[in-house]
């Protein structure tokens, strides 16, 4: 891994691109299980059990489990607030057209 991380930052360079190990974050799997720092420009890049990721957790075991109730949560409280405006009746409910006013 840490090869790969030392290309990347001197591919990166090439283009004028520097890696910013404060922004680096390294997520571990089953698979590759290697604890051992990992340094990019000199410094130690963070290792994390989970993450988001546009808006996504991403989990080091792959489960969903987080991801889901923050998105639930989420719902939760946007519902939360559409009930407040409809039972404070500032929405206008137009009739349908075949409906007698």
């Amino acid at each position: 891994m840490q090869q790969t991380t030392t290309a990347l930052t001197i591919e990166a360079g090439k283009v004028g691109l520097c890696t910013n190990p404060e922004k680096c974050k390294i997520i571990t799997t089953a698979v590759w299980n290697d604890r051992t720092d990992i340094q990019a420009t000199g410094s130690d890049i963070e290792k994390v059990d989970d993450f988001c990721y546009l808006g996504s957790y991403i989990t080091h075991n792959r489960s969903c489990e987080k991801d889901v109730r923050v998105r639930i949560g989420k719902a939760t409280a946007v519902f939360g607030k559409v009930r407040k405006i409809i039972m404070e009746e500032q929405v206008y409910w137009p009739k349908g057209e075949d409906e007698v006013v």
